[in-house]
């Protein structure tokens, strides 16, 4: 998929590779105060609390997924994370736009984290833990 963000278009791939390319840029630290990679599902969870809170993604984790879609699509791009955020123009961080960058991003969010089960059937709740095995 190609991206366009103001002048630039960046090709961006989701698939099993992408949270390991997003764990390979990203490092929080540990309690121990070790880095540690962080977790694309940590930056999905950030997304989903803003959207709930403010009806608006976050924007850092939804550049940190995309950065790591780039990365996916091409291993050896050559900007650091900050040096793509950082060179992005103004008007790419109004997230309200219809369309954009930020709707691309999370429509690659919503297909890989939050895939619909496809028969438009809800998925049936988990047995409780607690219930008797089936004879």
């Amino acid at each position: 998929m190609d991206i366009r963000i103001g002048e630039e278009t960046y090709k961006a791939e989701f698939n099993g590779f992408t949270p390991i390319a997003y764990s390979q840029a990203f490092y929080e630290l540990s309690e121990s105060g070790r880095k540690q990679p962080s977790d694309i599902a940590d930056a999905v969870s950030q997304i989903a609390t803003s959207l709930t809170t403010y009806e608006v993604p976050a924007i850092v984790p939804l550049l940190k997924i995309l950065y790591a879609c780039i990365k996916t699509a091409d291993p050896k791009f050559p900007k650091s994370f900050n040096d793509f955020a950082s060179s992005l123009p103004v008007g790419a961080y109004n997230l309200r736009c219809e369309e954009g960058w930020a709707t691309d991003v999370m429509r690659i969010v919503e297909e890989n984290f939050f895939p619909e089960t496809g028969d438009g059937v809800d998925s049936a709740p988990a047995e409780e833990a607690d219930a008797e095995p089936s004879k």
